[in-house]
């Protein structure tokens, strides 16, 4: 008998775990908005200026990922200047107390910058990396709206972010 009720209390608690579930879609265009009011991005140091700006944003089909490709600008203490474009990847992090997710782990998976020689390369990478990491991580990409119901009731847990035909697709739920 006890087999039965313990089945029988799984089976209803994961029915009515479903019922606190509330998804969020965020379409390419919802999400571009949001990035390009961060740009543009620019990282100095004593020996050069990187600037980051014109961000396109994709969604990874299948994943939870983004990627953000950009025009970069680097000019150098030496009198070097030179345009690319680079290429950044991240996931997206939901922080429950401000409801609000945030680009996560944006790393430059390509750099394309032809005027300045490769030795150079790396430590533009590098400024890129820590200019985008900083800015992209400050702000939120989309946050719940307060004066929505059902996002307030769904500010709990993330529960799954992916992509599904261009709309990036969120779960959250009380359990």
């Amino acid at each position: 008998m006890f087999k039965i009720t313990f089945v029988f209390f799984i089976l209803m608690f994961s029915h009515l775990s479903q019922a606190f579930e509330y998804t969020v879609e965020l379409t390419q265009e919802q999400l571009q908005e949001k990035v390009s009011a961060l740009m543009p991005i620019t990282k100095k140091t004593m020996l050069a200026t990187v600037i980051i700006n014109d961000a396109q944003l994709n969604l990874i089909e299948g994943t939870d990922k983004i990627s953000i490709n950009t025009s970069v600008k680097a000019n150098a203490l030496a009198g070097l200047a030179a345009n690319g474009t680079l290429k950044i990847q991240g996931t997206l992090e939901y922080r429950e107390k401000e409801a609000a997710f945030y680009f996560k782990n944006p790393e430059i998976i390509e750099l394309n910058i032809e005027q300045i020689p490769a030795q150079f390369h790396a430590q533009v990478k590098k400024l890129a990396q820590q200019g985008a990491s900083k800015a992209l991580s400050r702000k939120p990409i989309y946050k719940l709206k307060e004066d929505n119901i059902k996002h307030s009731l769904a500010k709990s847990m993330l529960k799954k972010i992916e992509v599904k035909n261009k709309i990036l697709v969120v779960t959250l739920g009380l359990f």
